[in-house]
């Protein structure tokens, strides 16, 4: 079989019919052998030569091979950016695909359907926001990890394809058939979430002769797993996977006097971990639904039992109000962990009401949260590795969540993930044992504050539609008015993705992380979907006609008899109609299509 060194080239894309020609290229020479990918049977063949054609492209990889009903849709990368160096390897941002799908006149009007979800899966400025790759660097595993298989003789020298963890692996369906034709490094692992990086720090030790320079990373790592958005994914599963379940990893690289030293500290976020749903109905708070315990409670312990095996401890921080329907759902999940925690070691839950305890601008008071976890904190330590190997492990995880996983819980993580790296700077001597990072690093310190209100901004799209609520306390340590103004945005916009655009986002995920399989001569689920513009836009003509009705009575152009007729009527009517949508909210909704029972997975 002919070589196909793909993981450090190029590759020049051509087509011949419903053939997909890719020769592997570095400095315009080309490399190895050509393959070709039949994009009516998805055959991959090495054996091939590339078409004499003058007209061809240069792509950076390939995110996988989708099947459809008839035929198959190749996706490849045509542009990304460098937006990191992890320990020494480059990674990218995916900046633009490309799709190919053979002729149009072959496919389904199902195929075409699902082509479209799958080009918004992974187009970067759609549902596709957040993908990143690396041709050396395992952007999937911690450094914890990589050390980890490092130490075991069967993972040496494997490629990144057969060593990335499955859980954040996102293109693992697409990139499936390439792997099977042992050709995987062709297909890019992809990471959803989000790469940061601040380079040069600049740390005065106590010592003025001894200048250190370190690296700020910050990994998130989004969940295949009950993946997609806000409100069609909340709890569990059956499983105990669930949603909106990211590893966060933070890494300090220092290149001063302490060149070599690395340390890493791993966070987790995700949903209330019981089966409970929040069906979206037009309302802007949409009814809380729990499942009976006896249905939950396994799903619970399978959670907690995976969580503890991977992470060794596990202190779970529920930031959720411990009253309303919020305080609901607090109750049974200290319910279910007081008796968890008595059958089971390894888990703790340390339930903080961050509204009532912080309200809108006291988040000075998240220091009694420091002091409720700072003794775990403390055992569970952190990864640090110096020129000579490992030093220390973390033997624990911080597991925090509010209802959404975003806003709240990224303000507290912050707070954590600052205690790590003034922890570091403390064990190296570069920061005082008296002093802190803001009083100390201030220059620091604002630059820590944007890169985790970027990490939390970056993780609350991807879920929500928006930015983080609460970014600019994260921003800037404080929440003023224009921050409130700011949140009421925010919040208004993700009322109406959540309501009329994430059914459908819900669809583009399902599909590239394979919840959803193209199942050949099954009827594929898509239904037409009514939609709330026309009669939304006659209450809003019909409310905007009455303001003008009542315009012209108040400054005298219109008699007071026409007060009912011109501008009480059709207030009424309005009235009337929006009380029938919001009583038929369910229905007016856009739904997803493919996997509806995961939003209720009960």
């Amino acid at each position: 079989m002919a070589t196909f060194p793909g993981i450090h080239s190029a590759l020049r894309l051509t087509t011949e019919g419903t053939s997909v020609f890719l020769q592997p290229i570095r400095d315009g020479r080309n490399l190895g052998g050509c393959m070709s990918v039949d994009l009516r049977t998805g055959l991959i063949d090495t054996g091939r030569v590339a078409p004499a054609v003058t007209t061809n492209r240069i792509i950076f990889g390939l995110v996988g091979l989708a099947r459809l009903q008839k035929g198959c849709a190749l996706v490849a990368v045509t542009g990304a950016d460098k937006v990191a160096v992890l320990r020494g390897a480059p990674v990218f941002k995916l900046t633009s695909t490309l799709v190919l799908d053979g002729p149009q006149a072959a496919l389904t009007a199902a195929d075409k359907r699902y082509v479209e979800l799958l080009k918004d899966a992974v187009d970067p400025k759609g549902s596709g926001r957040g993908l990143f790759f690396s041709y050396g660097a395992d952007l999937t595993l911690t450094q914890q990890r990589v050390a980890i298989l490092a130490e075991n003789p069967e993972w040496q020298g494997q490629p990144l394809w057969k060593r990335a963890d499955t859980r954040f692996f996102w293109n693992r369906k697409l990139a499936l058939p390439f792997m099977e034709a042992g050709l995987g490094e062709l297909a890019l692992p992809m990471l959803m979430g989000s790469v940061q990086q601040l380079e040069r720090l600049q740390l005065p030790g106590q010592d003025p002769t001894a200048m250190e320079t370190a690296t700020l990373t910050l990994i998130a790592r989004r969940s295949t797993a009950r993946a997609g958005v806000r409100h069609w994914r909340r709890g569990a599963d059956p499983q105990g996977n669930v949603a909106n379940f990211v590893e966060t990893e933070q890494l300090v690289e220092f290149s001063g006097p302490h060149a070599g030293i690395v340390a890493c500290f791993i966070q987790l976020r995700g949903s209330i971990p019981l089966l409970w749903s929040q069906l979206p109905n037009i309302r802007y708070k949409p009814t809380t639904r729990l499942a009976p315990p006896a249905a939950y409670t396994p799903a619970f312990d399978r959670h907690f039992t995976s969580l503890v095996e991977d992470y060794k401890g596990v202190v779970a921080i529920n930031l959720a109000n411990q009253s309303g329907s919020e305080g609901v759902l607090s109750m049974a999940f200290e319910q279910e962990a007081r008796r968890f925690s008595k059958a089971s070691s390894g888990m703790r839950l340390v339930p903080f009401d961050f509204h009532k305890q912080c309200g809108a601008t006291r988040y000075d008071r998240l220091s009694l949260l420091w002091l409720e976890v700072q003794k775990d904190f403390d055992q569970f330590s952190y990864y640090l590795q110096d020129a000579d190997g490992v030093r220390q492990r973390q033997r624990g995880v911080f597991r925090t969540n509010c209802i959404d996983c975003l806003d709240r819980t990224n303000v507290v993580q912050g707070l954590l993930a600052r205690h790590h790296l003034e922890a570091v700077l403390h064990r190296l001597r570069i920061l005082p044992a008296d002093q802190n990072l803001p009083s100390y690093f201030p220059g620091v310190e604002q630059q820590f504050k944007f890169l985790w209100a970027d990490h939390g901004d970056d993780v609350s799209r991807q879920y929500a539609g928006t930015g983080a609520l609460k970014s600019g306390f994260t921003r800037y340590g404080k929440r003023d008015t224009m921050g409130l103004l700011d949140d009421g945005v925010k919040s208004g916009v993700r009322y109406y993705l959540n309501n009329f655009k994430d059914g459908q986002k819900q669809d583009a995920v399902d599909l590239i992380t394979g919840n959803y399989a193209i199942t050949p001569g099954q009827q594929a689920p898509f239904q037409p979907s009514p939609s709330p513009t026309l009669p939304g836009l006659f209450v809003i003509l019909l409310i905007l006609w009455s303001l003008y009705q009542l315009e012209l009575i108040f400054t005298g152009y219109l008699s007071w008899s026409r007060l009912f007729q011109g501008a009480m009527l059709p207030l009424a009517l309005a009235g009337v109609i929006l009380l029938a949508m919001v009583q038929n909210g369910k229905v007016l909704v856009t739904r997803p299509q493919l996997c509806p029972k995961l939003s209720s997975p009960w």
